[in-house]
């Protein structure tokens, strides 16, 4: 008993040494040093209602404060500052309204407070909406009195079912105007367009009983859900976001006439699954120095589908060509046809010069929280991203709440009787807690150009100190990156990622098979001798950590619409495309990939006219001295074919295969069983090998001979002992054509045989042993 008590005390202290250390990783996180952190502070929770929250500042020097309602109750409350408080104290009733829907602020009064301006009378839900409502009225600050009495109304006008109101200089810069945006132009009806309206302020703002305003338009626009406002030259243009997509409002001086583009048709592919498509929510980020670098949207409306817009020129909206990239789909769409996001903003949460852009999404869990997206390379549609909320979110008010520097943001739940009610709604305040001192990145992975090839210099896992990924080929839909992790950092994965270790191990805990135990996983860069292993993670945090030495992966991640890899019957409709970042050498960026048919570099009779083709090639070295880890390339074989028996007499690598593609399903590799044996192309028949089929997304392990300690063997001239071997297409009567596609990592023999790889390996066994013991002590 003393000694299990003994074992306990040291495996609980080298417990809570993995836990420190993984801490750190989150610390060092996804992108460098990069790990957004947010300090969550409650405001008011057990709310009757959610919908609207926003940043205010009753007197142009004040301090930042939050408005914040539902449609149910009605109560438009003022919360003071928390940061001028230990704890949040009673909000303000500023007015009660009914079924109050968007609201903007603006100094209408000119006396230096902001007011508000507000629609209301809304109705139950878009569908059952009040057809006499839609009100829209401007509520006096009262100054010094803020917190003392309820807010003055002043009428402005109305239209049934007003959605969003932007106040701003539309059309001139004297006088303030307000743009209406209905969502729907009558009850029960999703299918009539709705009327665009403009609100100009009266001569006299205390004795109008109502502005003067007219319909800008009102045969274009369905379903209008949002809307940001562009600052132009002089006058504020605005992006909305609709059924029509993503659409541009503005006023032509010139021709004294609006005028409306499309940058966008938004989400479509849900047209068939739900009456919704379009665009839902916007706003525009800003990369550098240019304002328009990419618009982030939530498609459609009430949708699932995150997904950006980056212009092809660094000029403004006019005369731009705009390409769409989707980001993610979060779950499907419910029985009303909705899903879970409502909102995006964005904003520079870390002071880069680069805006990142927040994502709200009401719920259900696991769909309910707030994600930060971070460009990577915004003009190809990389973006990283990090949860920084589990709360439901309606909503999100970005402003720098206490006041150091860096912008914060909050969120009220959603809770709308008729469309999603959250549990416990509340108001939240997430502080930002960003490293302020960002260190010197310095690029772990670089690539150069040679013979029209490209060459990866990377440094030594064990030796790095950030996180880096490269992406730099897109094939069939499926981008390939490399990517370096430091010692015991770690990485987000998720269902769309598939890694084959080149480097270290990579470490993670799944639950799924046993719904009560954990299984601690280890993957290396080789798996069980000519067995099989998927190249899948499922991990129980939705993260891998890497083990003391780091890790230097090959990643495979789907594109976020693809739910499965279609077959490829003719090696043209292969679609290739160079993924690298625009911050890598031009010349790189220039390289095409292309498959060549085999018998264009061998002339044998085997090989003349057969359907074997083969892409070069990827260099991958280490950067301290230059010594090669592997050589990549991929092939592509149709139905049946042989892609050659050898067994490397004259190759002094160690090879392994993964499947990208299987067109038969059968396809995989064939060897003999024993390097000894002979093979003669005439007398030894196909059912003398051993057969070794490769699922997509699977690797298998060596099939080299190896010594007792793991090593592979080798020939006095420095060449690896191999059995004679191939891959082998596999044939499918029902088709008549379907390519095998796959990569080989060509390893370098003297690496693998190395002390420190085999001390690499031995660590990895160590850890994974440790893991196990744990578990069971504490099971115990």
């Amino acid at each position: 008993m003393r000694h299990r008590t003994c074992i306990l005390l040291i495996f609980t202290r080298l417990k809570l040494l993995i836990i420190k250390e993984t801490a750190l990783a989150q610390l060092i996180g996804d992108y460098g040093r990069y790990s957004p952190s947010f300090e969550k502070k409650m405001i008011e929770e057990n709310r009757e209602d959610g919908y609207w929250i926003e940043a205010f500042q009753a007197e142009n020097r004040g301090a930042i404060e939050l408005v914040a309602y539902g449609l149910n109750k009605g109560e438009i409350n003022l919360y003071q500052n928390p940061n001028k408080t230990t704890e949040p104290g009673e909000p303000t009733l500023i007015e009660n309204l009914d079924s109050p829907v968007a609201m903007d602020q603006a100094d209408i009064t000119g006396n230096g407070y902001n007011d508000i301006i507000i629609c209301f009378r809304y109705g139950k839900t878009m569908l059952d909406c009040d057809p006499d409502g839609g009100k829209i009225v401007w509520l006096e600050n009262p100054g010094q009195n803020v917190d003392k009495k309820l807010w003055t109304k002043h009428y402005v006008g109305r239209s049934t079912a007003m959605h969003r109101l932007k106040v701003g200089h539309f059309t001139q810069i004297e006088r303030w105007e307000i743009l209406g945006l209905p969502i729907v132009s009558q009850p029960f009806d999703l299918l009539s367009p709705v009327p665009v309206l403009l609100f100009r302020q009266p001569d006299s703002i205390f004795n109008a009983t109502e502005w003067p305003f007219e319909i800008i338009n009102q045969h274009f626009f369905h379903l209008i859900h949002d809307a940001t406002i562009l600052k132009g030259d002089q006058l504020d243009n605005v992006l909305i976001a609709s059924r029509e997509g993503i659409s541009w409002l503005y006023f032509n001086q010139t021709l004294k006439q609006w005028m409306i583009e499309s940058i966008g048709k938004g989400e479509q592919a849900e047209k068939q699954q739900t009456v919704y498509y379009g665009s839902g929510c916007i706003d525009v980020g800003q990369v550098g120095s240019n304002p328009l670098s990419y618009i982030a949207t939530a498609e459609p409306f009430h949708g699932n589908t995150v997904a950006v817009y980056v212009k092809n020129t660094n000029n403004t909206l006019k005369q731009s060509e705009w390409k769409r990239y989707v980001l993610d789909v979060y779950g499907q769409p419910n029985e009303q046809g909705e899903g879970p996001i409502h909102h995006v903003v964005s904003a520079d949460f870390d002071k880069d010069g680069d805006d990142e852009f927040l994502v709200a999404l009401r719920g259900p869990f696991p769909n309910q929280g707030v994600y930060l997206y971070k460009p990577i390379d915004h003009s190809r549609g990389l973006f990283s991203k990090w949860k920084v909320s589990n709360d439901s979110a309606a909503r999100i008010a970005v402003a720098d709440y206490d006041n150091d520097g860096f912008l914060d943001f909050a969120t009220i739940s959603y809770a709308v009787p008729g469309y999603y009610v959250s549990e416990n709604p509340s108001i939240n305040i997430f502080y930002n807690r960003f490293v302020e001192e960002k260190p010197q990145i310095t690029n772990e992975i670089q690539v150069m150009k040679q013979n029209n090839e490209l060459i990866f210099k990377v440094s030594r896992p064990s030796k790095v100190l950030q996180y880096q990924a490269l992406p730099f080929m897109t094939i069939h839909g499926i981008t390939f990156s490399l990517e370096v992790l430091p010692p015991h950092s770690s990485r987000q994965v998720d269902s769309r990622i598939y890694i084959k270790v080149l480097w270290g191990n990579i470490m993670w805990t799944d639950s799924s098979i046993k719904s009560n135990q954990f299984v601690n996983h280890s993957r290396t860069f080789l798996c069980q001798p000519r067995t099989v292993c998927s190249l899948e993670i499922h991990s129980d945090s939705d993260r891998i950590t890497a083990g003391s030495e780091g890790a230097l992966l090959f990643i495979h991640k789907l594109r976020v619409d693809m739910n499965n890899i279609a077959p490829v019957d003719d090696i043209k409709k292969v679609t290739l495309e160079n993924s690298l970042p625009e911050y890598c050498p031009e010349e790189t960026r220039q390289v095409a990939f292309q498959f060549i048919r085999y018998d264009q570099y061998d002339s044998a009779e085997q090989f003349k006219d057969v359907e074997f083709y083969n892409l070069k090639g990827f260099d991958i070295k280490f950067a301290d001295n230059n010594e090669r880890l592997c050589y990549v390339q991929l092939w592509a074989a149709g139905l049946g074919v042989n892609a050659g028996v050898h067994n490397h007499a004259k190759a002094s690598f160690c090879e392994i295969h993964v499947c990208i593609i299987n067109g038969s399903g059968k396809g995989g590799m064939h060897y003999l069983n024993n390097s000894k044996e002979v093979y003669d192309p005439l007398t030894t028949p196909d059912s003398a090998f051993e057969k070794l089929p490769l699922p997509i997304f699977y690797e298998h392990g060596a099939l080299w001979d190896i010594d007792s300690q793991n090593k592979p063997v080798l020939r006095s001239d420095g060449t690896v002992v191999y059995p004679w071997h191939k891959w082998q297409a596999g044939t499918n009567g029902s088709l008549n054509q379907s390519f095998d596609i796959w990569t080989v990592f060509e390893f370098n023999a003297q690496l693998l045989a190395s002390p420190s790889c085999s001390h690499s390996l031995l660590n990895s066994y160590i850890v994974l042993f440790c893991s196990y013991f744990v578990s069971f002590l504490f099971i115990n």
